[in-house]
């Protein structure tokens, strides 16, 4: 019976034990990464394809914009705003860099332009038909820190509302980047 009451004596933790088996334990490392899998999957994560360094130049002021992304219409971000005179030399530059570090992007279509619009922060883009002051676009292959841009002069010989626009079309994505600045003409 002595070797018995010794053997299960052997058997019970000690106090050292006992403590360390009463501290809660961090989860499992499954768990954990079950966990993280659920945050991201919920969180809306985008890709960027385009980093977009826009600006409108003028006599007496510069005005820039970055970049932004459709869906939704007219983006996230408040679009400046640049008041000109009528005839007032103009220039119109922008940067376009790739920052998809994925591989290449293919047969991408930048467009650029100067278009009238019917008030400030117009969310719909009218069509180039009605009247582009300004429209250019180029289709490149973009490999990854690609940069590509324009420098355009021109001036607006109507007073009014106009947009100015660069924006990416067939990025393979479920949107696409622009930059825009609204051009007040008076």
């Amino acid at each position: 019976m002595l070797a018995f009451r010794s053997a299960a004596s052997r058997c019970q933790p000690s106090r050292e034990r006992q403590r360390v088996a009463s501290r809660p334990r961090p989860p499992l490392p499954g768990v954990l990464a079950a966990c993280i899998a659920l945050v991201v999957a919920v969180s809306p994560v985008r890709a960027e394809h385009a980093v977009i360094d826009l600006r409108v130049i003028g006599p007496e002021a510069e005005v820039s914009a970055g970049s932004d992304q459709e869906p939704p219409a007219g983006g996230v971000n408040p679009r400046p705003l640049t008041k000109v005179r009528v005839g007032d030399p103009l220039v119109l530059q922008f940067f376009l860099t790739n920052v998809y570090p994925h591989g290449n992007l293919k047969d991408v279509k930048v467009r650029y332009f100067v278009v009238p619009v019917e008030k400030v922060r117009q969310v719909t883009v009218p069509p180039l038909e009605a009247g582009a002051v300004v429209e250019g676009e180029m289709t490149m292959n973009f490999k990854p820190k690609c940069r590509s841009g324009a420098r355009v002069r021109f001036h607006v010989s109507e007073p009014g509302i106009y947009l100015v626009r660069v924006d990416t079309q067939n990025t393979q994505s479920d949107h696409e980047h622009f930059a825009s600045i609204d051009l007040e003409v008076e």
